[in-house]
């Protein structure tokens, strides 16, 4: 290899990394308005796979398309308004129960305490020294500032699948104007219906996964007595959204419930191994079999996409860390001098 294809290898792949880096940097800075846009794109495409459905059978899929457009989109809008709805419902019980749970937990302390004499250590012992951080007052507002945001967000998300939704009845049309070349078309549209094939595919099954998980949570948890069984079997259905890191964390908020509660270590301990099991059984058995290798991903990339995208947007970051690195995967997988990379990212070597 001559000196000048040496340095002109060096300055591809310089640009190459500048480029990454730079588009990264425009992600993080550009979160406010990207993130609700990548959760409404993500969900146009499931919707669009509903509406797929609802044309392949017999009576409904003989309406115009724009009919099942609005249809779609009205359902998902009242599903997202009732969970909003129940969500504040719950979280302001929560926040008027949580002086009780205050004193649970301190009468739970102070057992500690007098059982292994934690007092010589601490004055006032453990329940002093950790419920001293503990302000209710500033937990509820935290909450309550917390779900404006929600509200807001989600009605920004709302407007723009909508937007997605009506583009997408015109999309191959545009394509043609935009593109002329039948090819480059037809690229296109197997770009996108890859795209939304694996996405659409994948979160719609994903969601009645965690409908399933949520539900019989729901079940486990109100046999077991927990308080607000309702929102923490929706917790844990949204939670179950991040792979990995989303069923510890959906298995840690009941449990912490659950000793706040009763006060009763034993208590935490049986809803964490009920809770458990539950994920264990969904994971490991129920989830495999409905979505396969929709996504093929490798578990690697599945790790550090969760890491990266966390890092750039926060907790949205972690839920959209799947679809968006998907959607990464199938552009990468139609061109040439990037196919090696998607393979790479594969889990099973084939894009």
């Amino acid at each position: 290899m001559d000196r000048d294809t040496h340095l002109k290898h060096l300055l591809t792949a310089f640009l190459a990394i500048s480029l990454f880096f730079l588009i990264t940097w425009m992600i993080y800075l550009g979160q406010e308005v990207l993130v609700p846009l990548a959760y409404a794109v993500v969900a146009a495409f499931v919707l669009v796979q509903v509406v797929d459905w609802l044309g392949r059978l017999p009576i409904i899929g003989r309406t115009p398309l724009w009919s099942r457009h609005v249809v779609v989109l009205a359902a998902f809008l009242i599903a997202v308004a009732v969970l909003v709805v129940q969500v504040r419902i719950n979280v302001e019980a929560l926040i008027g129960r949580l002086p009780d749970y205050q004193v649970n937990i301190s009468l739970l302390l102070d057992r500690v305490d007098a059982r292994f004499g934690l007092d010589q250590y601490w004055d006032g012992g453990l329940s002093r020294a950790l419920l001293s951080q503990f302000n209710p007052q500033a937990i509820a507002r935290s909450f309550l500032g917390a779900l404006g945001s929600l509200g807001g967000l989600v009605l920004l998300i709302f407007l723009y699948t909508a937007f997605v939704l009506a583009e997408y009845a015109n999309f191959v049309g545009k394509l043609h104007t935009a593109l002329g070349d039948s090819r480059d078309v037809e690229q296109a549209l197997r770009v996108t219906g890859d795209i939304n094939q694996r996405i659409g595919g994948f979160l719609a099954i994903k969601t009645v996964v965690n409908l399933i998980l949520g539900i019989i949570s729901y079940a486990a948890l109100v046999v077991l007595g927990i308080e607000l069984a309702g929102f923490w079997a929706i917790v844990i259905g949204v939670l179950n959204y991040i792979p990995y890191l989303g069923s510890f964390a959906a298995v840690s908020f009941p449990v912490v419930m659950a000793l706040a509660q009763s006060g009763s270590i034993r208590v935490a301990a049986t809803t964490l191994v009920v809770l458990t099991i539950l994920q264990v059984i969904v994971g490991s058995f129920v989830e495999p079999r409905m979505i396969g290798q929709r996504v093929n991903l490798s578990p690697l990339v599945v790790l550090i996409s969760l890491a990266g995208w966390y890092a750039l947007w926060g907790f949205s970051g972690a839920v959209l860390a799947i679809p968006l690195t998907v959607i990464l995967l199938s552009v990468l997988s139609t061109m040439e001098f990037t196919r090696p990379v998607a393979i790479l990212l594969s889990n099973n070597g084939r894009v």
